[in-house]
């Protein structure tokens, strides 16, 4: 028997020659090649350390690094405990910073005799530069009586914006609207001062004030943008009451273009997308969104609706009712049942609060997680906005720019047993109710504007087109 019958010719390797014939032996092992590598570098290393010793130089075993000490147990538990303090405690940086903005806030606050909503102490980190609404801290509890800057229609319509009294982007813009108007319609140009340069300052404290109540939305703050555009370009030649009613008609107009026309616009061309048949999916609820489904019921198409709601408002108990009354068949369920009715559904139809210029989506919160669950089953997302709502502003979350609401409405019932009853007394506990959700643009099939049909990445586009007419 030879070599060559017991090792594989894999495993084999040719060693000599003898008498003209070759000799087959079998190949080392991985550990055999190993142990003969490390024999090589401790006699390689042996050498080196003899050569420094006949030098006189020191040996390199001195040169090495010493062992940390051994920690003992109450370091690391103190340790640990300080980690988890770390949890519950704000960033000394952080509130340094925030310290910064609010004190120069509150100067300019100051100089407009606006004031400023006091800082609540139950905060998230993360979420410290928004404001938290508080019942205690509401900037409508140090107005005073007397006379003040702040009229008495912003007044009203801070507490209703705080309260949610006026919820959802475009009744508040048309609440903003028309206090605006209230404050032309009474206001007196001093002499020897022109209203093009004197009426803005008169109306900007008012703006503080709202914005102190409750975060103004992207529609509110381009309202407020073209108003302003609108004050510094009146002509100085007009007089003071043909000035205010050039003001109080661009209003109407504003009013009637982008938020009336521009819904009626819209519904005829997301009308048109509905088919019979179809399982539309929407969730919450959105007065344009009422109003497409109900004029594309008028038209005759037969379609059914799955509403998805969510805690703590429960407003989509509220289109239910509405889409019931007007006869469309509906299903109600609670947001941890969209995985399995994602199935059946055809559309998924939303309303945006405001458009980004990277093409995220700023919606109710909730509807970034419906808008992945629908990309996941490859469901077609319809996204509803008109082109007064689209911002320049960039933004790629929901923590930048947000609204913290009242944290109370998170309690499932104020009676003796609940647990969050006593949260504020809880060092270790806060509670956390945002408004928003930023949905990446990759998850929206198509946004339907009043102008054209457009993916979201043509935003920028409808910003430049509005600058230029403005303009």
């Amino acid at each position: 028997m030879t070599v060559a019958d017991v090792v594989s010719p894999g495993q084999v390797e040719i060693t000599e020659k003898t008498n003209g014939h070759a000799v087959e032996a079998p190949k080392k092992s991985k550990a055999q090649l190993k142990a003969e590598r490390r024999a090589k570098q401790e006699a390689q290393r042996a050498a080196k350390e003899a050569a420094r010793v006949e030098k006189g130089l020191p040996s390199a075993s001195n040169n090495k690094k010493p062992e940390p000490p051994a920690v003992s147990k109450p370091v690391v538990e103190k340790v640990e405990e300080k980690q988890h303090n770390n949890l519950y405690t704000v960033n000394p940086k952080i509130l340094a910073d925030n310290k910064k903005v609010q004190d120069k806030k509150k100067k300019q606050l100051n100089k407009e005799k606006v004031p400023m909503r006091e800082d609540a102490q139950k905060k998230i980190e993360m979420f410290s530069h928004l404001n938290q609404y508080d019942h205690n801290t509401l900037p409508t509890n140090m107005l005073s009586f007397g006379p003040s800057s702040i009229h008495p229609a912003f007044v009203k319509l801070g507490v209703q914006c705080s309260k949610e009294i006026i919820t959802g982007s475009n009744a508040r813009c048309a609440a903003l609207i028309c206090a605006v108007k209230t404050i032309i319609e009474q206001y007196k140009c001093p002499k020897q001062r022109e209203i093009s340069r004197d009426l803005f300052p008169y109306l900007k404290p008012n703006i503080s004030f709202l914005n102190q109540c409750s975060e103004m939305s992207v529609s509110q703050g381009n309202f407020v943008k073209h108003i302003k555009h609108l004050i510094s370009h009146l002509d100085p030649e007009l007089s003071e009451d043909k000035a205010k009613q050039k003001l109080l008609e661009e209003c109407d107009i504003y009013f009637s273009e982008n938020i009336w026309l521009a819904a009626k616009v819209i519904s005829e061309r997301a009308t048109q997308r509905i088919e019979n048949g179809d399982v539309i999916l929407i969730y919450g609820i959105s007065t344009l969104v009422i109003r497409i489904l109900v004029d594309a019921k008028q038209m005759g198409k037969q379609f059914e609706v799955i509403v998805v709601d969510s805690r703590p408002n429960l407003t989509g108990i509220q289109s239910c009712e509405k889409l019931t009354a007007a006869g469309i068949r509906c299903s109600y369920v609670y947001m941890n049942s969209v995985t399995y009715v994602m199935k059946e559904t055809t559309k998924v139809l939303f309303a945006a609060d405001a458009l980004l210029a990277n093409g995220y989506v700023l919606g109710a919160v909730g509807s970034a997680m419906i808008a992945l669950i629908a990309n996941t089953y490859n469901k077609p997302v319809i996204v509803c906005c008109e082109t007064y709502k689209f911002s320049d502003r960039v933004q790629t979350d929901s923590i930048l720019f947000n609204e913290l609401a009242d944290p109370d409405k998170l309690l499932e019932s104020k009676t003796e047993n609940n647990v969050l009853k006593d949260w504020r007394d809880i060092p270790s506990l806060k509670l956390l109710n945002l408004v928003y959700d930023a949905t990446p643009p990759q998850f929206i099939s198509i946004v339907i504007t009043e102008v054209v049909e457009l993916p979201c990445s043509s935003v920028p586009v409808i910003l430049r087109c509005r600058a230029s007419q403005e303009r």
